[in-house]
């Protein structure tokens, strides 16, 4: 509540407690302190009487903080994300795990580099993450907390996750399971993978998104050209086994459901996400576009820890010498 939007309390029911706490105050000011204080040292009363005083603003400012207290102008909140909510679907398949040029990152490792840089450039959205190998599974639901989304695309890796085989579909499908259809709002799923798919039928997946209206955007990771799949044993009876990435598959889902195409390879690969993430979203700041009051409470809670602070230290200063 604020009065002409520039001052007030967004909640002023807390304010009752200055019922109690200022005839509390008055009555310690108006000489009830110093009835409670007779027979003690002169020199001691003053060093209580100013702990007592720096105690009862230190209560009077948590009061007014939990009243979350606002004056003065700002611009107004950028709130015009929380209309998005996306999903994070990560391959870990074991063809992840190529590293396509010497020394270069994995697939992995670069799919969830630009994820990462694309989380932490667009904060508006609520995130979610789901990773697939031979199944999907929501690893993340989604969340306002930027940081466990961040925290988990940090914590995959090639040794610890990897499976052998991929099925998109079930991948697609988990990610789209992470969406609460309670709550209005556009709909993403980034899909990180290379495109290759052992199990499962993703045009099947990509048909239950456009029923939904959820859109899948493909990161495509990996090269043209291929490398060997590591871990697989080779023998004369059976050669080794080289993975490309499918970039038509990774099109099409993008295609089919309203997506875009964005090759991991590139150098701006974050950018590009960054601003399709943006784009899905494009309103900024509140929808008037008016100031807003800002809010105080962060220094009426400096005040309150400075007042207790000095509260403490108040009876413990030495005594003047006579």
């Amino acid at each position: 509540m604020a009065l002409n939007g520039l001052f007030g309390f967004d909640h002023p029911w807390v304010l009752c407690a200055l019922a109690v706490f200022i005839p509390l105050a008055l009555y310690d000011l108006s000489g009830g302190l110093a009835k409670r204080e007779r027979g003690l040292p002169e020199e001691l009363r003053k060093k209580l009487r100013t702990s007592v005083i720096f105690f009862r603003v230190f209560i009077a400012c948590i009061i007014i903080a939990l009243a979350g207290p606002r004056w003065g102008t700002g611009p107004a909140p950028e709130e015009y994300r929380r209309g998005l909510d996306a999903v994070f679907a990560v391959d870990v398949s074991r063809s992840m795990d190529i590293r396509d040029e010497a020394g270069d990152l994995s697939r992995l490792e670069r799919g969830l580099v630009i994820a990462r840089e694309t989380a932490a450039a667009v904060p508006g959205p609520r995130y979610a993450a789901a990773f697939g190998m031979s199944r999907g599974l929501t690893a993340v639901p989604l969340t306002w907390d930027n940081e466990a989304v961040l925290g988990f695309l940090e914590s995959l890796d090639g040794s610890s996750l990897t499976g052998r085989g991929t099925n998109l579909e079930t991948l697609v499908d988990a990610a789209a399971g992470a969406f609460q259809h309670s709550f209005p709002s556009r709909r993403v799923i980034i899909l990180v993978s290379d495109g290759e798919a052992l199990s499962g039928v993703l045009k099947n997946a990509l048909d239950r998104c456009i029923r939904d209206n959820i859109i899948v955007s493909a990161l495509a990771v990996g090269s043209d050209e291929g490398r060997p799949v590591p871990g697989i044993d080779i023998s004369l009876s059976q050669p080794e086994t080289i993975s490309r990435r499918d970039a038509a598959v990774m099109r099409m889902a993008a295609e089919r459901t309203g997506g875009i195409y964005i090759d991991g390879n590139r150098d701006d690969a974050a950018g590009i996400l960054t601003a399709h993430l943006r784009s899905l979203a494009p309103e900024s700041g509140n929808r008037s576009g008016s100031p807003v009051s800002k809010e105080r409470r962060s220094l009426f809670i400096v005040i309150a820890i400075i007042a207790y602070g000095a509260s403490k230290f108040a009876p413990l200063l030495p005594e003047k010498k006579k």
